[in-house]
């Protein structure tokens, strides 16, 4: 007897004679009838002929019998009638259906009874607890925080719309959206007025879209949009088109006014997969993909793209036993003080000597290194090869040059980061001053408050510290100025703008009046053209890095090189003398 209790099975119990059972009606039952006391009861019970007739309403029947619009005596319509017809008394007594009668809901349950052909319906207001599992399948398929649906409810409507394409024969594009710099604009306003911008952002994507297309939120800052029954791929390039113009203006948000941008993903079916997990995944490889390429615009996915996955798999593979395999080796690329014409340190650049592809660029494996966190036992590596070989040539007599190691996103957020980079001086026994460590402006910038007390238990160790790639990121003066930082370095695109621009080396000569300004060294990276070198001369610049005056050297030719500097004094010496 599915959907009745114990209160319901007590009501046939007084209309039948016997709970469950086929049994004459008896007097009892016919008494308690007679006497109202059915009649008192908050919940309907009826009485009908197995025609259909209602032969008994109590008085909280009454409103189901103004839903029908009939009175006592009068037959229910279809299909009610019809499912009276159907229940029989020996084979399936018993049904229950649930109806909707002024605002309120209802479980019915049906039992028909052989001995006098009636079918006595029990009722139960079940409004409330429908209420609390629709509320609750909301709280389950919807994000809290915008109403969109989430992953979870996304993903069953992915499959819905693969499958009615798929009968259609028409196409069902998945595009995938992310908030350019969202943990900046967090870092920056707070997170209140980030929940209130993506709030406003969901509201933005609900403007764009056709009510049959699907707006989910999947994480905290990547939204996902369902189209169906396409007719043409040009509508998903349509679509996306409108996402990104409704990023160009600005958004309104908690009393600041926010420019923000997104970036987008696209795959279609059928074209880019099978079913709805293929596409989803390869509109987030478009995604990655429009990320590296293009912040601000949107991407389709495109087969190569596998095989770009298929290759970082199977770096990612090989990493796991390059350390052991010591396929790893630092080369070494020497900075010259341009106006003491001298040596001021050397960078340590990893290199990876694959036992099938040769030498690796970094850029092509340090991403996958980063992704997968085998960045963290690289770099430390790296960190006690460059203070090993530094204090090795100490000890061999040469000058005490400092050595400048790249320090990755991850490996800085490592909470064991000041701890090894103490125990790797301590077990070497290299004095601080010999170290440099090299962060990215982007990642310095990534959680200010927590870099200022990072710096600051680095510094306090003695070593140095840089910002490199300086001016590609959202440096504030203000807080660059509150970083125990030593040195700048000029990114190399901004180098290699000298001579070409329009507005040649404005950067370049804004960053170093900007560091001088602060107390700290400027060092230009990729200087490769004595036109370069001449201009940072003029504006003051105190240090070169590049390839016109050395590529990175192996250990061995880096040492020959420092051997033989003073005696040869290359080309990029002639040079500053000259200008001297």
């Amino acid at each position: 007897m599915s959907g009745t209790s114990a209160k319901d099975v007590g009501v046939g119990a007084a209309l039948t004679g016997k709970s469950g059972k086929d049994s004459p009606l008896g007097d009892p039952a016919e008494r308690l009838i007679e006497a109202g006391l059915i009649d008192e009861c908050p919940e309907p019970i009826l009485r009908a002929s197995s025609a259909g007739a209602v032969l008994f309403a109590n008085a909280a029947a009454g409103h189901l019998l103004r839903h029908w619009r009939i009175a006592r005596g009068e037959a229910m319509p279809a299909p009610w009638s019809d499912v009276l017809t159907g229940l029989t008394a020996d084979k399936n007594p018993f049904t229950t259906v649930e109806m909707e009668c002024e605002e309120r809901v209802y479980s019915l349950t049906l039992h028909a009874v052989g001995a006098r052909g009636h079918v006595n319906i029990w009722g139960r207001d079940v409004t409330e607890a429908r209420r609390a599992e629709a509320e609750a399948r909301r709280i389950v398929h919807h994000d809290p925080l915008t109403g969109l649906p989430n992953r979870t409810l996304f993903q069953d409507r992915l499959e819905q719309t693969v499958r009615q394409a798929r009968r259609a024969r028409t196409l069902a594009a998945v595009h995938l959206i992310n908030l350019d710099y969202f943990k900046e604009i967090n870092d920056s306003v707070g997170h209140a007025v980030g929940d209130d911008l993506l709030k406003a952002v969901a509201d933005r994507l609900r403007g764009v879209v056709r009510d049959t297309d699907t707006i989910a939120r999947l994480g905290a800052d990547e939204f996902a949009v369902i189209q169906g029954d396409l007719k043409e791929t040009e509508g998903a390039d349509i679509l996306a088109q409108k996402i990104l113009d409704g990023f160009k203006k600005s958004l309104p948000v908690n009393g600041h006014t926010i420019d923000s941008s997104a970036t987008l993903g696209i795959s279609l079916f059928p074209h880019d997969g099978e079913d709805s997990q293929q596409i989803l995944r390869n509109a987030d490889l478009a995604l990655f993909h429009a990320k590296s390429d293009m912040r601000g615009g949107y991407r389709f996915f495109v087969s190569k793209m596998n095989e770009t996955v298929q290759r970082r798999r199977a770096i990612e593979q090989d990493l796991r036993v390059a350390l052991e395999r010591q396929e790893f080796t630092l080369y070494y690329q020497p900075k010259l003080n341009i106006h003491g014409c001298r040596i001021a340190g050397m960078e340590a650049l990893i290199r990876w000597r694959h036992p099938e592809h040769g030498f690796l660029s970094p850029a092509e494996f340090i991403p996958v290194a980063e992704r997968s966190r085998l960045i963290v036992p690289i770099g430390e590596w790296s960190l006690f090869e460059a203070c090993r070989r530094t204090k090795a040539w100490h000890d061999s007599g040469l000058p005490k040059t400092k050595v400048a190691v790249n320090l990755s996103a991850v490996q800085f957020r490592e909470k064991t980061l000041v701890e090894t980079v103490k125990w790797v001086l301590d077990a070497i026994e290299l004095d601080p001053e010999c170290l440099e460590l090299e962060i990215t402006e982007s990642v310095a910038m990534s959680d200010v408050e927590d870099t200022i007390t990072l710096f600051k238990r680095l510094a306090d160790l003695g070593v140095s510290l840089s910002i490199d790639d300086f001016g590609t990121g959202y440096s504030s003066h203000s807080y660059l100025k509150r970083f125990p930082v030593k040195r700048i370095k000029i990114d190399k695109a901004f180098v290699s703008d000298i001579g070409t621009d329009q507005n040649p080396g404005a950067i370049a000569r804004a960053v170093t009046t900007l560091g001088h300004s602060f107390g700290m060294e400027i060092t230009a990276e990729g200087v490769e053209t004595e036109q370069q070198l001449n201009f940072l001369l003029d504006i003051g610049c105190d240090e070169i890095q590049g390839y016109f005056f050395s590529r990175p050297l192996s250990p061995d030719d880096f040492r020959s090189f420092l051997d033989a500097f003073d005696q040869t004094q290359p080309a990029v010496a002639t040079v500053v003398q000259r200008n001297r």
